[in-house]
């Protein structure tokens, strides 16, 4: 896949440019002001398409809203498919760290194999884009999974090349069908990546696919936010 972490080359050859012609025909990307301690925050009571640009990469995972009333989150289905929603949020990580979300996850992927592009698919991937130089599919990123058997924070390079990292935050059955709260340090996950001081952040991505797999995943994704602080009541994983 051409979207950074989602990979190029391969089954998934599709390309998109994360600046630019991404942000354009959306809403304009959000720029924090000093007072703002919550700079971005997605509670999915609906999919607004002004905000979020689905890019079909190898056929096309089912992005909806489910559920009534508070209950409401973005629910996602692939069946042998992987498409990624992309939304585009500009912010200096050194001022706002923390990236936050609510996930969960029914089943595991049988035969994922995070290293190989042949068995690289996760049930649920949540991704942050970041403005370095290279084509718009070369920005560095770091891509957050839910995987069926590396050990949490596990870090390794992305099959698809080198400018994506994937970063394991949640991992195999003991928390199926159970909301699971992730609360990731933006700064320290690029040091730990990549090395230095991360760059700006031009765009966070949500994914669920099971295209290499030929296989099916189901996700539900809720409350996404990019804060300076954890948020409320939250501590961040060990």
């Amino acid at each position: 896949m051409c979207a950074a972490s989602a990979g190029c080359g391969g089954s998934r050859s599709v390309g998109f440019p994360l600046v630019g012609p991404l942000i354009s025909p959306l809403v304009s990307p959000l720029r924090p002001s000093p007072e703002l301690q919550t700079l971005f925050i997605e509670p999915f009571e609906e999919l607004d398409p002004k905000r979020w640009r689905e890019i079909k990469l190898h056929g096309q995972t089912r992005y909806v809203i489910d559920g009534e009333g508070e209950a409401r989150a973005l629910k996602a289905h692939s069946q042998a498919a992987a498409s990624v929603l992309v939304t585009p949020v500009q912010f200096d990580p050194d001022a706002y760290e923390w990236l936050s979300w609510r996930w969960r996850v029914e089943a595991l992927i049988p035969g994922e194999d995070l290293a190989r592009k042949e068995g690289s698919d996760a049930v649920a991937r949540v991704y942050v884009y970041f403005d370095t130089p290279g084509l718009p599919w070369q920005k560095r990123s770091i891509d957050y999974v839910w995987s069926s058997t590396l050990p949490v924070e596990t870090v390794l390079e992305s099959p698809y090349g080198g400018q994506s990292k994937i970063v394991v935050a949640e991992s195999g059955p003991a928390r199926l069908g159970m909301w699971q709260r992730v609360i990731r340090n933006i700064e320290d996950d690029y040091e730990r990546c990549y090395g230095g001081k991360p760059p700006r952040v031009v765009a966070i991505g949500i994914m669920t696919d099971a295209d290499n797999t030929r296989s099916e995943a189901v996700a539900f994704y809720d409350d996404l936010m990019v804060t300076k602080e954890p948020p409320r009541g939250q501590t961040p994983q060990d």
